[in-house]
């Protein structure tokens, strides 16, 4: 739900920079260096499937006969986990300085959960355990906070175009720039601030399966009530500044303009926390 820069680096790029880290593994490397124009045609599948939101499309590796199904030409699923695993992730390794780059491109903003959270590692948006072919696609890789990492969630992926979770890369347009995610503000009771309630309301116009994907979105990294947590550090402050400016006899109209609406235009994107928050405190009769 946070726009990500696409990656600077291709899957061409990653797969010789993996490549050249495999040192005492000659049948390996050759292996890899065979298969690279299959790979990136796979990768190449990927990124249409993406732009479309069908990445459910894509079938998963099924080992339920073999362990250690081939995957592509005489590439073995754990010999895919092993690339990523022992020749891209550590720090030794030539493939490192993708990884690293990768991760600092989210400005220590988690794009699933809107920034609540500091991405800490790269997340497989289609998980390796289950399509190994995509294990170090650039594209693939997302920065995620603990608490959306996916692969922490028992490797799970969309079976259906309305389970999947929005693609930070390479999804539509309308799910960052259009705004889906709104609150309600409900007063507090004996001079407390209230809560916040955040909810989904997609726009008309979208698809059945677009208004779903948004909606188990905000299920699935529990946006409701990280927002809600979120915004509570800043709404206790929010109304007493509201209080202080009515006390000095400030007109609703000015207390809108000076601070209300200011707060909903400097949100850094259309479904941030912020904005749903000043946009329910200018709706409401505090």
């Amino acid at each position: 739900m946070m726009r990500l820069s696409e990656p600077q680096f291709s899957h061409g790029e990653t797969l010789d920079a993996c490549s050249a880290g495999i040192i005492r593994n000659a049948g390996l490397r050759e292996k890899l260096k065979f298969s690279k124009p299959n790979l990136i045609a796979t990768g190449d599948d990927y990124l249409a499937a993406a732009s479309h939101g069908e990445l459910s499309s894509i079938e998963p590796i099924d080992d339920a006969e073999d362990a250690d199904p081939t995957v592509v030409d005489s590439l073995k699923k754990s010999e895919l986990i092993k690339i990523y695993d022992q020749y891209f992730v550590p720090e030794n390794k030539p493939a490192r300085r993708i990884y690293e780059r990768l991760l600092n491109a989210a400005n220590e903003r988690c794009p699933f959960c809107g920034g609540i959270g500091t991405p800490r590692n790269l997340d497989h948006y289609l998980p390796k355990a289950h399509f190994p072919q995509f294990s170090v696609l650039p594209h693939n890789l997302v920065p995620a906070c603990r608490d959306c990492n996916m692969d922490g969630k028992g490797h799970a992926f969309a079976r259906n175009a309305e389970d999947q979770i929005i693609q930070p890369y390479l999804d539509n347009d309308r799910f960052f720039q259009e705004q889906w995610i709104f609150a309600n503000y409900r007063m507090g009771e004996h001079d407390e601030p209230g809560a916040l309630e955040y909810f989904v309301a997609p726009p008309i116009g979208w698809s059945d399966v677009d208004k779903l994907r948004v909606n188990n979105h905000f299920v699935d990294f529990n946006l409701a009530k990280r927002y809600a947590t979120k915004a509570a550090e800043l709404l206790g402050t929010v109304i007493r500044q509201v209080a202080t400016m009515r006390q000095a006899e400030l007109s609703d109209e000015t207390i809108n303009t000076v601070l209300l609406q200011p707060g909903v235009d400097s949100a850094p994107f259309v479904n941030h926390w912020q904005k749903g928050m000043f946009q329910a405190l200018l709706q409401s009769a505090l």
